[in-house]
């Protein structure tokens, strides 16, 4: 009889490289009548640093038809039936007993309540230490029944940030707010912040690997010296290759032929990147600054001979599909910048912005927090709709991909896109959110919920049960009392 290849089957070679292959007929169960093959899950959060542009909402009320994606939302026209837009959603609540939505220092507090729900201070005063948040709902996540264990990875946690932002400070006092606040979005415990991986090449490595290197570890040598050669970790495992396409039919042949092939562009992507990011070293040192040391603008901070935004965005891309197809994770966490980045977005065109849509005009994007944020309305509309552009070519590379149950990678996934602050008045409501993806067909999609106003936990609390069955009973803080509850408004009936 012929040997059923496992799900999990590995392509091993030297340096502890031991790729997964994705879903493939052939890795399917073969006994008669066999059930449609199932899929996992999987739940992404994006972080839109510095809000999003005031013209961020979308129109209308309801499904299908009866709602549009506003102009900034434009690049996800071809998505929007699988896309669910959440209007006046608030986290002030999060911070203040009466629900105002003022939150000052605002940088420096909102996105550490993000995926938290709650005001850091409360956890520092609780347990007397300088550096503390909630632990957010990712972990929360990925330490439950439904994700721990599942995968090589519990979890991964990516950004594009090159350069260390500010952190803010507090006005009474002139001292600077916890940089893990603005720098990390994802909390393991109270103490421990998931700092995000920015170089595309120690990702890729730890997909390869199966192993999260923690934020100070240096890439592995032999990595670097592959890179160095630039060969690939197909070549370390070719020999393994030849061997399982021996034992696939013909057209799963093609696929992992297909797959391979993604693997090398996006590894050679990834050094590309990285190489161009610290001058060939490949020691890219993630943006991980303690809190209380001097805040310097420093890194790269724009477009330079050897590297691109856009670049990077696009190599950070490849690598979360390739994590998601080959199950090496089920929960990605992905910051498109730190909270007030200060990177110049010189790679952009300026775009002039209208109710209907927008067109290109002269120049190129300033400063994202000051230039943009705070500066030409036009300018911060265009680089929201850029960073909106990027999480389409992620979702529509998603979607490209069909699973075992016949859905797409998309399909199968829940990607929040969303912000900690409305827009260059730094409240802490009208929060820009989008759902993009049904969660295996749990929520209901196509539609444009306008809310009165919601708090965010009850967002969290939603995914987690309704889309996951995590069966929890509370999340985060609210501190005017208002009890958790459902969003029944996105669960599919």
């Amino acid at each position: 009889m012929k040997k059923i290849l496992s799900r999990r089957t590995l392509l091993r070679g030297a340096g502890g490289v031991a790729l997964a292959l994705p879903w493939m007929e052939s890795l399917a169960p073969r006994s008669a009548g066999a059930a449609t093959g199932t899929a996992p899950t999987r739940y992404m959060p994006i972080f839109l640093p510095n809000g999003a542009s005031r013209n961020w909402p979308a129109t209308g009320t309801g499904v299908g038809a009866a709602w549009s994606l506003s102009p900034v939302m434009a690049p996800l026209a071809d998505l929007k039936a699988k896309t669910i837009a959440l209007t006046n959603l608030e986290n002030g609540s999060a911070f203040n007993k009466n629900g105002s939505s003022s939150v000052e220092p605002s940088h420096g507090r909102q996105p550490g309540a993000w995926l938290c729900c709650v005001d850091a201070a409360t956890t520092r005063t609780a347990l007397n230490v300088a550096d503390a948040n909630g632990i957010s709902v990712d972990q929360v996540m990925a330490a439950h029944a439904v994700f721990a264990g599942k995968t090589t990875l519990a979890s991964l946690e990516v950004g594009l940030s090159t350069v260390y932002s500010s952190c803010d400070t507090f006005p009474d006092t002139g001292k600077p707010c916890q940089c893990s606040i603005s720098r990390s979005v994802s909390w393991k415990t109270p103490t421990h912040p998931n700092y995000k991986t920015v170089d595309p090449l120690t990702v890729f490595n730890m997909i390869v690997t199966g192993v999260n290197a923690p934020a100070t570890v240096m890439p592995d040598p032999v990595a670097m010296k592959r890179a160095a050669l630039r060969k690939s970790v197909i070549d370390s495992a070719l020999e393994n290759a030849n061997g399982t396409r021996a034992r696939l039919a013909v057209g799963d042949r093609m696929k992992m032929d297909e797959f391979l092939d993604s693997v090398r562009t996006a590894e050679m992507r990834a050094t590309t990147v990285s190489m161009g990011m610290t001058g060939g070293g490949m020691a890219c040192t993630p943006i991980a600054k303690p809190t209380g040391a001097t805040v310097t603008p420093d890194g790269i901070r724009h477009t330079t001979a050897t590297y691109n935004k856009g670049a990077h965005a696009d190599a950070m891309n490849a690598l979360i599909v390739m994590a998601f197809q080959c199950d090496v994770t089920r929960i990605i966490t992905y910051m498109l910048e730190d909270e007030r980045s200060e990177f110049v977005y010189d790679h952009v065109p300026r775009r002039t912005w209208s109710g209907s849509g927008s067109s290109v005009g002269s120049g190129t994007c300033p400063e994202y927090h000051a230039g943009g944020q705070h500066g030409d309305p036009n300018d911060y509309a265009t680089m929201t709709w850029w960073n909106v552009g990027k999480v389409a070519d992620l979702c529509k590379k998603m979607d490209a991909v069909t699973e075992a149950n016949g859905k797409t990678m998309l399909d199968n996934t829940v990607v929040f896109l969303g912000g900690a602050m409305h827009s260059d008045d730094h409240a802490c409501e009208q929060l820009p959110a989008l759902l993009i993806g049904s969660g295996n067909g749990k929520l209901k999609t196509d539609q444009n919920v306008v809310f009165s106003k919601r708090p965010v936990r009850d967002l969290h609390f939603t995914i987690m049960n309704s889309v996951f069955g995590m069966a929890q009973t509370n999340f985060g803080q609210n501190l005017t009392g208002a009890p958790i509850a459902t969003i029944t408004e996105i669960v599919a009936t």
